[in-house]
Order: C-alpha cells, then structure tokens, then sequence
C-alpha cells in the first residue's frame, strides 16, 4: 500500500462521517482505480476525465457503503519494540538471498555510494510500511521497482523483530505506526530545498519534511472542478433545450396563464362583493349603465346634480336692518316735532331780536341807566326797577339762537328722514322677491306690505307706515328664518352633489375594470389556445428527440449528484491535507527547540534560540525566538544548512514524543553540514531522549561512520554496534557485503595485536589517542569547566598531540577540579610523566609513519598502551571515579595480551 493510499484511507476514516452517500460512491471509485488516478494530475484534466469515466462506467452500481481496511491499531503487546533482522532475494540490488541481523541497540551501515545500502534501506521500509518512497514518487508499481536486474524476480523482504511477549516474529506492515521511525536524506533535504517563504510554501516544506510529498500532490492534483467531463446538462436534453427557444414564449404563456386568470377572478371578486345582487359582470354593467348605455345609476346621478346645481343661493333679505330702519325713522320724526314745537314757542318773538342786541350794545354806554327809560337800575347794589334790561335782553338772546338751532335741526332731521327713508323703501322693494325664490309661506303678505310703502307719499303716510311696519315685525322675522334656512338646503344640495360626482367617479372606474376584466379574460383564452397549438405542433415534430431526452435524463441526474458530490471530497480532502502538517506538528515546539540548540551548541553563542514555535493552523508561519528576545520567520532568516539542522531537530522531536522503539537514519548525515555533525553525533548516541532507542544508521562517509563508532566506550562497543559494510562487488551488479568490520580505533588496535600486527595496532593507538583526547576535552567542557588551555602547535592548524594531552593534563590536576580524576594516571603515563625516556611517546609517534626500522615494536610496551588508552576510555565514560596507579594494574594488561 503506497503512502499516499495510506494517508487517503486514514483521512477517509476521520471524515466518513460527514461525507454523503454520493461523496461515498465517489471515494468507492477513487479507491478501486487509485494507482491510476495517482499517477494522473490536473494537466490536462487528465485526472478530472478518469474519475468522470468511471463516473459513467460504473457510478450507477458502485455502493455508497465504505470500508476501510486501514492499519489495524496494535494491543500493547503486539506493539514492536526492536528489530532482529531482515531477509532479502531477488529485492533490488539483491539477486541471492541475504540476512542482515540487528544484534545490538546501534547498527551502523557503511558503504560508498552504488554499493546497495538504498537497497538495504528500501528493504526495511517495504518491510514496515509496504511501499517504498521512491518507487511512488517516481510512478513505478512496487512490484515492478523491487525487481531484481539479474534473476528478473521479485521476492519481498521478511523483516523479524521482538515484541513485549515474543521473539522474532515477522513484522507486518503499519504505515501508521512506523511512519516516523524513517528519518531520510530527502525529507531533510525537502525541507530546505522550498524556494519560497509564503505561508502555503511553509506547509509545503512541513509536508516534505513529515514525508507527506506524495500525499500533498496526491491531493492537490485534484481538478477544480468535473463538471466539464460529465455531462452534467444532457446533450440531446441540450439539442432539445436549444430547439425549445423557439416556443419558449409560448411555454412563457401557458405558465402565466393561471396567474392571469386567478388575477381576473381576484378582480371579479372585488367587483361583486360591490354589487352582491348581480352574478355576472353584464349585470353589473347594466346596473350602472343601464341595457342600452345610457341609463342606470350614472344617469341617475346626472340628472340629481343638474337639479341640484340649479338651485342658487338667496341673499340676506335685510329684514332686520328694514325693522331697524324703521324704528330710526319714526325717531326722526319725533325728534321733528319736538324742534318744531321750541321753534313755535319763539317763533313771534323772533322780530326783538335786533332790539335785545341793541341794547346789550349800548350796556358799556349807559352803565346803570336803562337805555329806554334811563331810569337808575341798581342803588347801593339793589335793583330798584323790576326787570335788569341787560339781563333780560342776554337770556332773551340765549332762548331766540335755540330756537334757531331748532330750526336748523328741523331742517337736518327733514334730509335724513327722506334718506333713510328711500334707503327703506329699496329694501322693501326686493322683499316680493326673495320671498318668492325661496318659497315664503306669508309671500301675500310680503308683497302687501311692500305695496304700501309705494303708496306712501305724504309725511303722514310714510309715518303711518312707519308704524304698522313695526307692527309687521313678526312677519319679516319670519321671512329672515325662511331665508336661512332655504340658504341651509342649498348648502346641503353642494355636498349632495360631490357625493353623487365621487360616486360617478365609482362607476366609471368600474366601467373601466369591466372592459379590463374581459379583455384579459378574451386574451387569456386566446393566447392559451394560440400556445397549446403552437406547442402540440412542436412535440410532435420533435417526438424521436423528447424520447431521447427521457432516457437521458437519469445519467444526468447521477452527474450532477456525482458534480456536486466531488467538489464537497475534494474541500474536505484539500482541508485534511492543509492541517495534516499542522497536526503532525502540534506540541512539538518545547523538543524541537531542545534539539535544534543541542545540534548547533558549537555555533555562536548568538545563534541559541530561546523559543521555536511551529505552526499551530494554516497560514501561520514558523517563528522563532533569539535569546536577545528578536523574534522572527524562521524559514525566512536561517541559511539553508540551520534550516536542515531545523528540520532534524523537529523529526527527532517527533520521534521522541512519539516515543517510537527504534530509529531509521538513511544517510541524513550528508545533508548536514560538517560543522554540526559531531553535535549530531553526540545527540543521537548520548541524549537520554534519540539514543535510548534502537538506531540504525546507514551512510557513505567514512570519516562520519569512524566519529560514530568512536563514540561508543569500547568496552559497550561488542555488546552496542554492530557493523555492517556494503563493499565495491566483485562483479557487476552483485552487491558486496561484510558484516562486522569495526572501525572502533581501540577495537582496531586489539585486533591487530591479536593478530600480530603490532605496528597496525600502534597506528590505530596513536588514532584512538587523538579521538580520545578530543573527546575528553569536550567531555570537560559538559562539566561547566572551564577548558581554556595553554598548547603548543608547529604551525597552522590543530594542536600538538603532545601539547594538547599535557594541556588536558595540567587542567585536571588543579586542585579545585574534581572530575574525569580517573584519566589522569591515563594521561600521565603517555606522556611520560616522570620517565627519563619517553618510550611510549616515541612509540606513538614511530608507529604511526611508514619507515626502516632495524629493531621491531616492543609487543610488552604496545600492549601497555593499549591497556592504558581502554583504561582512558573508560574513566572519560566514568567521571567520577578516582585514579589507580596505573604502573601496577597488571590485572588488564593481561586482559589485553591474552
């Protein structure tokens, strides 16, 4: 089972769920032409117009029921907890049968490129995950890519581990749980290879580096759409769709039809329930119009308006100013005879006046002389005649100007009597009138009085009228009241009349939906009689074609659920492939950050990070964190190799969350650079997380594969490594295995003793030496020590041996250092501490150069020195244990030699 199909089965099982029974057909589909559709991808629709034939080939039967036979879970006690050995034939490079056992925590694979160790490699991923990486990324079936060149066989490897309950059973495939214990060259390399930096690109390299390329383009290969492969609409339902624009006004029609009629009925309704007597719209015709047009409730209206509007208003008859009038006049006339009555009184009298002013003249003349009979009017203040002239003449002059203003006054009231009285008369004169226009009761009696008024000419007349008219008061009164009233009816005929033109306007407006009514009614019936004719013609000129378009029409309905259903899978399926990366990253951040530091710890001291945090959902971006609190975009400012180191170090997080038993590195080392791959080192053979596992490390340097070996203590070196060694073959095509050639400097050295070959084990010595004291050197440095050291050098380059071990030396004999104590009687014997002769230094540096030599290599003195370095290996394992005189401990010494 390819990964991609793997992956697709796991998502298929989380969104089952959720997905109809067509999304469900379609997955069905997917699944039985899955090698194909993966191998196709959207150039061209290619994949688009494989899923649409199989659509049509088989989407009718095919069941909407999904099983998934997806990695079954593992009890507990099934779980893997090692890996034994692996057994090849006929598998790639493999022609005859091969077994390769894993004996020991570490395996530590060896070999130039080309000599097979990929093979080896494919071998063990077949064997855990039943596909191989490369045969899916390059579209080539399994079976056909493990075919083996020579034998033309294809033989599947039988991988062998141990569970918690059994021995060296045979281990089935389980993408699901071994995924992770495969760190590979490519992922690594995958992950800093994305040129980008967009959010999108950051998902891209989390997908390389989780192994999910194949899936990713598995699922984003996808057609956008498949609506242009299936046929979604219907061809001969389309011939027909484009022959039916032709009478698609008539179907129009037909359609509104019985919206227009139900409109028609709605507006009868409205009608009738106006005229409830009436059941046909003629009837109610003939109610408003009468049978002929010209009668009914409309002329009826008209000829009560024109009555109406014939009937104007009467003015105010005045009958009370008439009455007012009168009385004033009959004032005048008493006022009249009142002046006339003064003015005779003095009217004789009137001739003295002269006289009387006359003497009023002659007052200031006289003085106190009567002007007539000059007698003496006043003695001593008295009057002494009867009458004072003066006096008397002054009141007579005073009565005679009333009297003339009695006259005058007789003369104003004789011109306002006549005035008001022609004034009277006019009044009077249109009483006749009004009492007729508005039908008076008493108009006998109106025009009777008004008769005397013309009668009247004498000024005896006139008053005698004056009188009885008042006594006629009652008869005018009433004349006002009928005025009033007649004026009331005529105000009332006003309002009459609007209503009976608002109801004309009724009527009319009804006439108006009467003629709409029919119309519509006619028009309904004609155009629906017009469109079923025209459509009958159509169907049956187009019969062959409409029974075609039946037949169709359940193929198109499956596309279009088919349409509707791919574009739902194909959201939730680029959605699940979005987040999976995410997924597989969460609660990585606190590892991942761990280990980053640990690989880069001989970097800078600036380039450690305080924080690392990996993306939490799509978009987001992976940052991280200085320890000078500089937060940035970590794919943005870390080279390409720190982003490799990055990329291992969040596999390793993975792996130790995951806390899987064992550990495939597949020539990882290559994509680190080489000033991180002793860290690298350290990290995977020392951390108490990566090293507590089962490694197998397969990889084509070999100065990285000695460092390996190196840094296992030698006395755990049989019981923790074994070796196994892909050599240049021997004939073409046959892959050349060694198994357990160490290249352990100490394991070396006492092999070449043991086999007499002392000056090749004095060479691999003096090698272990220098491993050794590098390794004690940063072994301090881990103590918090300070590892600052005085030493020589000949030149540029690295430290003198010699300088370098007295350094290390003198650094651990300070008195206040109370570490790796057990090295010093090491060191000190080396070096000579105390010799006359360096014998052993000399030996060091003889053996290691090819030269004449006219006396052999003490075997007693190589073998000390053997035993003294395996002693030095061990204290540098063991920190805290004290020294032994090493001069005395013959006990390993016969160890070695034996």
């Amino acid at each position: 089972m390819s990964k991609s199909l793997s992956e697709f089965k796991r998502f298929l099982k989380k969104s089952a769920p959720t997905m109809s029974d067509y999304e469900k057909k379609l997955v069905n589909l997917i699944l039985d032409g899955f090698d194909e559709i993966a191998a196709s991808s959207t150039a061209g629709g290619k994949r688009g117009k494989i899923l649409a034939g199989l659509i049509v080939k088989k989407g009718d039967a095919v069941s909407s029921e999904l099983k998934i036979d997806t990695d079954e879970e593992r009890t507990q006690e099934s779980q893997v907890i090692r890996l034994n050995k692996v057994i090849v034939e006929n598998f790639r490079g493999f022609s005859d049968k091969q077994a390769f056992e894993f004996k020991n925590p570490y395996t530590f694979v060896y070999g130039p490129n080309g000599t097979g160790k990929s093979s080896l490699c494919e071998a063990l991923e077949f064997g855990l995950l039943g596909s191989i990486h490369e045969a899916d990324s390059k579209r080539i079936p399994t079976l056909e890519y493990i075919k083996n060149a020579i034998s033309k066989k294809t033989g599947t490897p039988i991988l062998y581990g141990d569970t918690l309950n059994a021995k060296n059973v045979v281990i089935n495939p389980d993408p699901g749980t071994f995924e992770f214990c495969f760190i590979e060259k490519n992922r690594i390399d995958g992950f800093a290879r994305v040129a980008a930096n967009t959010p999108s690109a950051q998902q891209t390299r989390l997908a390389a580096l989780f192994g999910l390329e194949e899936f990713n383009a598995f699922a984003t290969q996808f057609n956008e759409s498949i609506d242009s492969y299936l046929d979604c609409i219907g061809k001969k339902g389309k011939d027909l769709a484009d022959r039916e624009k032709g009478i698609a006004g008539h179907k129009a029609t037909l359609e509104g039809i019985p919206a227009k009629t139900k409109d028609a009925e709605t507006r009868c309704s409205t009608l009738f329930a106006k005229y409830q007597d009436c059941k046909t719209i003629a009837e109610i015709k003939i109610v408003l119009v009468g049978p002929d047009g010209n009668g009914g409730k409309q002329k009826a209206n008209n000829t009560e308006i024109g009555r109406l509007q014939n009937i104007k208003q009467v003015l105010d008859p005045e009958t009370i100013v008439v009455l007012s009038l009168a009385e004033k006049l009959l004032g005048l006339v008493k006022e009249k005879g009142d002046a006339e009555v003064i003015l005779n009184q003095y009217k004789d009298q009137l001739s003295l006046r002269d006289l009387y002013g006359a003497i009023l003249n002659n007052r200031e003349k006289f003085e106190n002389v009567c002007p007539a009979c000059t007698s003496e009017l006043y003695r001593d203040g008295n009057l002494v005649v009867p009458v004072d002239p003066y006096d008397q003449a002054d009141e007579k002059l005073k009565q005679f100007d009333a009297a003339l203003a009695a006259e005058e006054q007789i003369e104003a009231l004789k011109s306002a009597f006549n005035l008001g009285w022609l004034g009277m008369q006019a009044k009077i004169a249109k009483l006749p009138t009004v009492a007729a226009s508005v039908g008076f009761a008493q108009e006998a009696e109106i025009g009777s009085l008004c008769g005397e008024a013309s009668d009247a000419k004498e000024a005896t007349d006139i008053e005698r009228f004056l009188n009885s008219i008042q006594a006629s008061g009652g008869l005018l009164r009433a004349l006002n009241e009928a005025v009033v009233a007649f004026n009331v009816v005529v105000e009332e005929s006003k309002a009459a009349i609007k209503k009976l033109e608002e109801e004309n306007l009724v009527v009319a407006n009804n006439l108006e939906e009467i003629v709409a009514i029919s119309t519509l009614i006619a028009a309904n019936e004609k155009s629906e009689v017009d469109a079923k004719d025209a459509i009958d013609k159509f169907n049956q000129a187009n019969d062959a074609l409409i029974k075609d378009v039946d037949a169709e029409k359940p193929g198109v309905v499956r596309n279009i659920a088919y349409n509707t259903a791919y574009s739902s899978f194909r959201r939730k399926l680029l959605d699940y492939n979005a987040a999976l990366p995410i997924f597989l990253a969460a609660d990585l951040n606190e590892k991942s950050l761990k280990f980053y530091n640990e690989i880069k710890k001989n970097d800078h001291p600036s380039d450690t990070l305080k924080s690392l945090t990996l993306p939490t959902a799509v978009g987001k971006k992976l940052e991280i964190e200085y320890k000078n609190g500089e937060k940035c975009d970590a794919l943005q400012v870390l080279s390409e190799g720190h982003i490799r180191c990055l990329g291992l170090a969040i596999l390793l997080a993975k792996i130790t969350r995951d806390d899987l038993p064992f550990l495939i590195f597949d020539d990882v080392v290559n994509s680190i650079d080489d000033a991180h791959r002793s860290a690298i080192i350290d990290l995977i053979l020392n951390s108490e997380e990566v090293g507590n596992r089962q490694l197998i490390v397969t990889t084509h340097g070999e100065d990285f594969v000695k460092r390996l070996e190196n840094a296992i203590p030698m006395k755990k070196y049989k019981d923790m490594v074994t070796r196994i060694d892909f050599l240049a073959p021997f004939s073409p095509k046959k892959i050349n295995v060694r198994l357990d050639l160490p290249r352990h400097y100490l394991v070396v050295a006492q092999q070449s003793y043991d086999e007499g070959r002392i000056r090749d084990s004095l060479s691999y010595v003096r090698k272990s030496f220098e491993e050794l004291l590098n390794r004690l050197w940063k072994k301090i440095a881990s103590k918090k020590l300070s590892t600052q050291l005085s030493v020589g050098m000949r030149g540029p380059g690295v430290p003198d041996l010699m300088s370098l071990a007295t350094g290390l030396y003198q650094l651990l004999d300070k008195k206040d250092v109370e570490v790796f104590q057990g090295a010093l009687p090491c060191l000190a014997e080396i070096i000579g501490k105390g010799d006359r002769h360096q014998i052993k230094w000399n030996y060091l540096n003889k053996g290691t150069h090819e030269e004449d030599r006219v006396e052999e290599f003490d075997p007693v003195v190589v073998r000390h020195m053997l035993n003294i370095l395996i002693q030095l290996d061990e204290a540098i394992e063991s920190p805290d244990v004290l020294g032994t005189d090493m001069t005395l401990d013959k006990t390993k010494e016969a160890t070695v030699a034996g």
